[in-house]
């Protein structure tokens, strides 16, 4: 086995460091030549396989090869061990050059995938991350990686999975698939909604703070629930889509019966009632057959919920995994804009939408995984073609019924 070099050695050192200031946990440690990535780590609730380079100066054109070596073996590495690639490159000076070069690079080539760059001086740049960007300058880079995005936001990808904990006991189980329970503390939040303590903790000491959170019944409750949605939403909206234009391989019948066929495949639901004392299985909760997660998104997941308002809309789906691969186990490929048919969502809070997602019975007679009421509500609203008012309908119908009225007993089956 091949042993580091003390220069990569010192990078990894320095980056163990810094990913634990900032939050992120590591969980593993490689060694080169092992067939396993140089590091596991997890954030929010994701694993991560990172592969590190290192440069010893900043020049453009080796910048964008390492990274694109890295990229590569991550993505290798993350497929073996089930987890997301994030490369990160080292150089011996980040400057602001060097970041938007690679900022640049990934753009274009990976649009969707987190990536990072560091130094030997505490120099750090995550981007693409579940909590938002982690940034940090020279000797200061402790203190301000100790209050990240995570911190200081509560619509992270645990954060609105939470949020939706909370509030699934006042919607039908058939528009929300969680935990339906009254949760006292942030302790009981972690275990049912699969958090760790601290992340639960973090989250409920800022919403108290600000103003979103009630405890004087004996349970944490959602209030003031209309001005929090309405923030949720321009969190939510504020973020473009990595959208992938796409066609069915061989296409049959009808663009959208094809696709809820192909959804319906690979997952199944949980039968057995939310029990507390095995709180990782609750009533609507979805197995995964084989292959990545997916379900209807939008339009379609307005359709299969029963709020039918827009007709001729795009079609989308959400997928976990927008790659070459995870489309062909969908029977789909890649399209120019002119050709697709389906539009293909990678979600950006992964955890928060798949979580959440409920079996529908739709046109095919079959039950297909589909985002859940408040999930499409989320993505609707500012969608040009005629969203805000399939949006309108969403929320006159249940939102405002369950959720807004602030005499909801909480008390729905």
């Amino acid at each position: 086995m091949t042993k580091r070099s003390t220069h990569a050695a010192d990078f990894e050192t320095r980056l163990r460091r810094l990913l634990g200031d900032a939050g992120v946990e590591v969980l593993a440690h490689g060694e080169r030549g092992s067939g396993r990535p140089d590091m596991e780590v997890r954030a929010d609730g994701r694993s991560f396989a990172v592969e590190l380079k290192t440069a010893a100066e900043n020049r453009v054109e080796i910048l964008h090869g390492l990274m694109a070596a890295a990229l590569l073996q991550a993505r290798r590495h993350a497929a073996q061990v089930n987890a997301t690639a994030l490369p990160i490159v080292g150089v011996a000076n980040l400057t602001d050059r060097s970041i938007a070069a690679v900022a640049g690079f990934m753009a274009r080539e990976a649009p969707e995938a987190a990536w990072g760059m560091l130094d030997l001086h505490g120099s750090f740049v995550l981007r693409g991350m579940p909590s938002g960007e982690i940034a940090a300058s020279g000797e200061r880079s402790r203190q301000a990686q100790r209050a990240t995005l995570r911190d200081r936001d509560p619509f992270s990808d645990l954060g609105q999975w939470m949020a939706k904990v909370l509030i699934a006991r006042r919607l039908p189980s058939e528009l929300l698939a969680a935990p339906r329970v009254r949760v006292r503390r942030a302790r009981e939040l972690a275990r049912f909604a699969e958090v760790s303590e601290p992340t639960s903790a973090r989250w409920v000491k800022l919403m108290r703070a600000a103003g979103f959170l009630d405890d004087v019944r004996g349970e944490l409750r959602l209030v003031r629930a209309r001005e929090f949605f309405d923030r949720w939403q321009k969190k939510c909206g504020a973020q473009a889509r990595h959208e992938v234009p796409a066609r069915f391989i061989l296409p049959r019948g009808k663009t959208h019966e094809q696709l809820e066929f192909a959804t319906a495949k690979f997952a199944h639901e949980n039968t057995v009632a939310f029990d507390p004392d095995d709180p990782p299985r609750y009533e609507g909760q979805l197995r995964w057959k084989a292959g990545p997660r997916a379900c209807l998104a939008l339009f379609e997941a307005s359709r299969a919920l029963g709020y039918t308002f827009v007709d001729g809309a795009p079609i989308h789906m959400y997928l976990e995994d927008v790659s070459d691969e995870s489309l062909r186990h969908f029977e789909l490929e890649r399209a120019p804009a002119d050709q697709a048919r389906v539009r293909v969502i990678q979600p950006r809070w992964p955890e928060a939408l798949f979580r959440g997602i409920v079996m529908r019975q739709t046109r095919i007679g079959s039950a297909v995984p589909t985002a859940d009421v408040v999930q499409t509500w989320l993505d609707v609203l500012d969608h040009p073609v005629r969203g805000r008012e399939q949006a309108g309908e969403i929320e006159r119908e249940a939102l405002a019924k369950w959720i807004f009225s602030e005499s909801s007993d909480g008390q729905r089956p």
